[in-house]
Order: C-alpha cells, then structure tokens, then sequence
C-alpha cells in the first residue's frame, strides 16, 4: 500500500462509521417517537374515560340530591309530612331589632 492511500482509507472508515452512528441514532430517537406516540393515546382514551366517568359520578350525586327525590322517599318511605305553617310564630318588633344591632356593634367596636 501508498502512503498516500492510508490517510484515505482511514478517513473513508471514519466517515462510514459517524454515517453508522447516525443512522443507528435516527432509528432509535424514531423508535421512541412511536412509543412515546403511543403511550400518549394510550394517556389521553384513559383521560377521556376517567373524565366521563367524573361526569357520570356528578350526574348520579345531582340525582340522588334532588329536592323532588328526598321529598318523594320522605313521603312514602318514611311517612313523613311537610308542614304548611310554622309551629311556633315568633314576633318581634323593629325597634327592638334596632336596639339590638346598636349593641352587638357597640361591643364588636
């Protein structure tokens, strides 16, 4: 062999090797593209599914807490009546209620 030839041949393997490393890097940060593409639809349907199940969990607390529900089972369940007027009817005049704010603010001053 050439001396001339030596520097050539090595440089042609450098070459092919950094042209090597860069393929192989091009494929692995591809590859872990795809997964990670991957792993984020698998995320997001599990998202999605945690949310409708958020919404139905909302619409079942609304149902069960809804006044015309509790009236109904109150009733025919357990027997139970509302009332049309009040038992006991308080009466309270205005200047009494004006003297008693006066204080409350005179002692919280």
């Amino acid at each position: 062999m050439k001396k001339g030839s030596k520097p050539l041949i090595f440089s042609v393997l450098f070459l092919l090797v950094i042209y090597s490393m860069l393929a192989l890097g091009y494929v692995a940060v591809k590859q872990e593209c795809e997964r990670l593409t991957k792993e984020k639809v698998e995320n997001q349907k599990a998202l999605d599914s945690k949310l409708n199940e958020q919404v139905n969990l909302i619409a079942d607390v609304q149902l069960y807490t809804s006044e015309e529900r509790i009236v109904k089972i109150a009733s025919e369940e357990l027997n139970m009546i509302k009332r049309t007027e009040p038992e006991i009817l308080l009466k309270v005049s205005k200047e009494k209620i004006k003297d008693v704010e006066e204080a409350l603010k005179e002692k919280y001053e």
